[in-house]
């Protein structure tokens, strides 16, 4: 590619950029988490009723933003650990292993039955990337859906064997926009800074964190909103990618 830095690293951030949710999926997955969590307590033995339910997700969802706030992430188990002392904060303890983990599955997996869509450009982007031979990675903050289930979604979009470096905060323990997220996924990859793009749509979390970390950023921006301030560009559609790099100096 031309420039006076060869780009050798292109990474993407997940939610809205590659794939997206919609306002129905997103109401969905959430009813079936709570409903999910509710039903895996109840075959353990701990009834609760629906408004029971809804007020420990609310404190839980409270003590996550904290440490999302802090730019920091807990694993999965962690997560659920967080939800059920917002019950009581003796279940933990009091629940068996089989018990936690079938919390775990309904609390991770809704994504998988009410799914984000791919957005439109975004397979032609990653597969004309890798096809010039180019390092693909993903660095995204991941909520309430761990790493491992969005690895899932890839696989059904076709395009999980295209990437070689994943980051998601559950796993690394550090959220966008920390320059953390985006120095553990460049060592990785053993790319320096200069040589790596990133693509997103959050202007502080995606731009202002991939800059921060001496990458150049590309800004999504799919539905006409303003450009964030320090985006090296701005792209409408995701297929704007390849041809977009090769200007990139």
């Amino acid at each position: 590619m031309a420039g006076t830095v060869t780009i050798r690293l292109v990474t993407f951030d997940f939610w809205s950029t590659l794939l997206a949710d919609t306002r129905e999926s997103t109401a969905a997955a959430h009813a079936l988490r709570l409903d999910g969590v509710r039903e895996a307590l109840a075959q353990a033995g701990y009834l609760y009723d629906p408004a029971a339910v809804q007020a420990a997700d609310g404190r839980a969802l409270a003590a996550l933003q904290g440490v999302w706030n802090a730019q920091r992430d807990v694993s999965p188990a962690d997560q659920v650990r967080i939800f059920l002392e917002a019950f009581e904060p003796a279940l933990p303890a009091m629940l068996s292993a089989a018990a936690r983990e079938a919390v775990e599955a309904a609390y991770a997996t809704p994504a998988l039955t009410h799914s984000p869509v791919v957005s439109p450009g975004a397979v032609e982007a990653v597969r004309g990337l890798a096809a010039e031979g180019l390092v693909l990675g993903i660095i995204s903050n991941t909520g309430r859906t761990p790493g491992r289930v969005l690895r899932r979604l890839l696989d059904r979009a076709g395009i999980l064997g295209d990437f070689g470096v994943l980051s998601f905060s559950d796993e690394v323990g550090v959220r966008k926009p920390a320059a953390g997220i985006f120095e553990a996924t460049l060592t990785r990859a053993g790319c320096p800074p200069k040589a790596a793009v990133h693509v997103g749509d959050d202007p502080v979390s995606d731009v202002a964190g991939a800059r921060a970390a001496g990458m150049r950023a590309l800004h999504y921006l799919p539905e006409g909103r303003a450009p964030a301030d320090g985006a090296d560009a701005v792209i409408r559609h995701l297929a704007e990618v390849p041809a977009l790099l090769s200007r990139l100096a």
